[in-house]
């Protein structure tokens, strides 16, 4: 009678083993997992992530310690396997995916899957100890970092926010005589799709992974390269260094270069929007030509209230005959309330409201300075203005220097 139980429970431990088709997890992952992590072909994890997550960055050939290293991630639910972390990943649909990547991410979910149901149900998968969480070749910082969602923000705060500039000559909403001129490719701007316009931006060689701070994106908006639209912002400038910034990052990650998280750069936190309205100072003194200079404008409020904070800022540099300085105005946006990846347009007018401003002017010594830093400088020179002007270069708001006073009255 001992003899037949024991091999009773002999036979129910084995079949416990093993899924309704008789394979044991082993058999389920040599037969479904591991095609697709020696497939040539693109997994999900593709469509998030430009850096730090592939399939075989964290299934092995060994489904046990692929089994053991996902639980110690917390990437598997024991207790729920069909609600585990890494099918929830898997399952996650960008918005701009494709057929064939549907069908990929259907053979994952459901190889996977079967695999993790099997495993939660087989005793010496559970039983094989837990490694420690540095199995991946990235930390969890650069992993996040070089997620496409996160890489989009950054696009989005840093380049998109300041297009406004350049949406009369290259979004396809405004610029239809450039296009008759000069053709299509003038149309690299996607309306209401930062997404879109980054990946035509990159297709189009107007961002260079290999030379990144040589990107005609930012040469030609610096006067670098020839240019019809003339300087957009000053070299060296504040948004200069930020656009600089990002192509450096997005072409380090497109590239898989990052190694350690310590690398990422620190971006501005202050979030901003180009303005359509472009101002021009005239008949400055004895300044410098390329001397950088900024403005900013403070709204004022019945009975002279002044707001502490500026609610938006110029920078741009000392004309070459040293008389006259130019600039766009650069919103600084109040503290957000909409998901900065989801964030395509902002109505900067809605924000800037008709009214009284200040502007006061600051001469910097070097253009190196942070946002921050700027707007806590005092100014020298300041003057108001009763009402906001017309968007437009050409209808740029010009104001002789002649009008601001000093700080100690003088003119």
């Amino acid at each position: 009678m001992r003899i037949f139980l024991g091999l009773m429970i002999g036979i129910a431990i084995v079949f416990s083993r093993r899924d309704a088709w008789g394979e044991s997890p082993s058999e389920i992952y040599q037969r479904l997992v591991i095609p697709l992590i020696q497939s040539s072909k693109a997994s999900s994890c593709s469509e998030c992530h430009f850096q730090g997550v592939k399939l075989d960055d964290f299934l092995t050939s060994d489904p046990r310690a692929s089994f053991a290293s996902l639980r110690s991630r917390g990437w598997i639910d024991i207790e729920r396997p069909s609600e585990s972390k890494l099918l929830e990943f898997i399952a996650k649909k960008p918005v701009h995916s494709t057929t064939i990547m549907d069908q990929v991410r259907n053979s994952e979910l459901e190889a996977i899957g079967k695999w993790i149901q099997a495993s939660v149900e087989d005793p010496e998968s559970l039983n094989t100890p837990l490694p420690a969480r540095n199995d991946l070749k990235l930390d969890d910082q650069l992993i996040r970092h070089g997620r496409r969602d996160q890489v989009l923000s950054r696009f989005i705060d840093v380049i998109w926010s300041q297009l406004e500039r350049c949406a009369n000559c290259h979004s396809p909403d405004r610029n239809a005589k450039q296009v008759e001129k000069n053709g299509e490719t003038m149309s690299w701007i996607v309306p209401n799709s930062p997404w879109e316009t980054l990946q035509l931006l990159e297709e189009w060689k107007l961002v260079d992974l290999e030379k990144p701070m040589a990107s005609l994106l930012k040469t030609k908006a610096l006067g670098l390269d020839e240019h019809g639209g003339g300087v957009k912002f000053p070299f060296d400038g504040q948004t200069d260094r930020e656009w600089g910034k990002f192509l450096e990052d997005y072409a380090v990650i497109r590239r898989g270069g990052y190694k350690k998280s310590i690398e990422i750069p620190a971006f501005e936190s202050i979030r901003t929007w180009r303005t359509g309205l472009h101002l021009r100072i005239k008949e400055l003194p004895s300044l410098s030509a390329g001397q950088y200079a900024v403005i900013l404008m403070h709204r004022i409020h019945s009975g002279e209230n002044l707001d502490p904070e500026p609610i938006a800022i110029g920078e741009g540099r000392v004309s070459q005959d040293g008389t006259s300085w130019g600039t766009s105005m650069i919103l600084l946006e109040p503290t957000p309330t909409v998901k900065r990846n989801t964030r395509s347009t902002v109505a900067w007018d809605t924000l800037l409201s008709e009214g009284r401003y200040r502007l006061s002017w600051i001469v910097l010594e070097s253009s190196r300075s942070s946002l921050q830093e700027i707007l806590a400088m005092k100014p020298t020179m300041q003057t108001e203005i009763g009402s906001l002007w017309k968007s437009g270069h050409s209808n740029a708001k010009t104001i002789s220097f002649k009008e601001f006073d000093s700080l100690d009255g003088e003119k």
